[in-house]
């Protein structure tokens, strides 16, 4: 009978892990931490100056062009982005921005990972501060993008 009992606990451990861990969903810790969505880590900070910690990972390129989001966010809005995110079936991107903020309120800003793992989202905002830097206007610099990064159909 102890045996039985001895048997029963791991398994009764593992189960409540699994509900527990379905349940959250693999949500962030209360400091912000990463969240999965779908194929994008998600982490809410108070603003477009506190970057998030999956960073941590990424080069310093990386890093940089996250940094300067805030910088470029209103050009990044009126940029596409032709990595393809833009025609996801769910969750198409509305513009350059959303690869690197999946949102932002009053209540601070959710960045994602996804540009983290694409040189085409990488590049457009690196060509972004290098074309400001020169002295572009946005419209150029949207036109830039366009015959720059949009495929030849």
């Amino acid at each position: 009978m102890k045996a039985k009992w001895l048997l029963a606990l791991p398994a009764s451990v593992l189960a409540c892990g699994i509900a527990l861990a379905a349940c959250g969903g693999g949500g962030s810790d209360a400091h912000g931490g990463p969240e999965r969505h779908g194929n994008e880590n998600w982490e809410r900070e108070a603003s477009l100056a506190v970057m998030p910690s999956f960073l941590d990972k990424y080069a310093s390129r990386t890093k940089h062009l996250y940094s300067i989001v805030g910088e470029y966010q209103d050009i990044m809005k009126s940029v596409n982005c032709y990595c393809g995110c833009m025609e996801y079936e769910s969750d198409a991107h509305q513009s350059l921005l959303r690869c690197y903020v999946a949102s932002q309120n009053a209540d601070g800003v959710v960045w994602t990972d996804h540009s983290g793992h694409c040189g085409i989202c990488t590049e457009e905002l690196a060509k972004i501060e290098q074309w400001s830097k020169e002295g572009k206007t946005p419209d150029e610099i949207r036109q830039l993008i366009d015959d720059n990064f949009k495929p030849d159909v």
